[in-house]
């Protein structure tokens, strides 16, 4: 099964980002490590986090090359893009993310069988009127284009994690989540 590194600025939701897709694991009955790291500013600050998913042992939360990496802003394409293992997936917030994804010339690593798949998750929360959602139509998304869990099990985690007394927060998730994953195909 997959490593990922997912990451972004702080106030991007990187970080529930990370614990979503690891429950969701958890929920297929999968072995799971989840390790986060962040900036002391936090918000605006950049954050990321590590998630790999096994179906035997897990050695190490540590991943330096990632089979998918998951970026949503710009720096974070810049910093970790190189570091995605051969025939390995990014998934980016294509909303935030400029050129630099399309254009091998500048970013060299696109030349290593490196599949790029461009979800405008802003685009898409801000069109359902949750902006602050972005890290849900991503997770969506990455769930489906990387097969790494269905969607049955990313609804179920985010049950888990979602705060309680909030369905309207729940509702809005699950429906950002649907979005991105809808994005990919029927």
């Amino acid at each position: 099964m997959p490593s990922l590194l997912i990451a972004g600025s702080g106030g991007q939701g990187i970080l529930f980002a990370g614990k979503l897709v690891a429950q969701a694991a958890i929920e297929e009955g999968m072995n799971v490590t989840w390790f986060p790291s962040y900036g002391a500013e936090v918000r605006g600050g950049t954050a990321n986090c590590t998630v790999v998913i096994s179906g035997g042992l897990i050695g190490s939360p540590v991943v330096s090359s990632p089979d998918i990496l998951v970026v949503m802003n710009q720096a974070s394409l810049e910093r970790f893009g190189g570091k995605v293992k051969k025939d390995g997936i990014i998934i980016l917030n294509s909303s935030v993310v400029g050129t630099m994804a399309k254009d091998k010339n500048k970013t060299p690593f696109l030349g290593r069988d490196i599949k790029v798949v461009e979800v405008p998750a802003g685009e898409i929360a801000y069109g359902m009127g949750a902006p602050l959602a972005a890290n849900m139509v991503i997770c969506g998304a990455l769930a489906r284009a990387a097969s790494i869990c269905a969607f049955a099990s990313m609804g179920r985690a985010l049950k888990r994690l979602a705060p309680g007394g909030r369905p309207e927060v729940l509702a809005v998730n699950r429906e950002a989540l649907r979005r991105g994953w809808r994005y990919i195909g029927d």
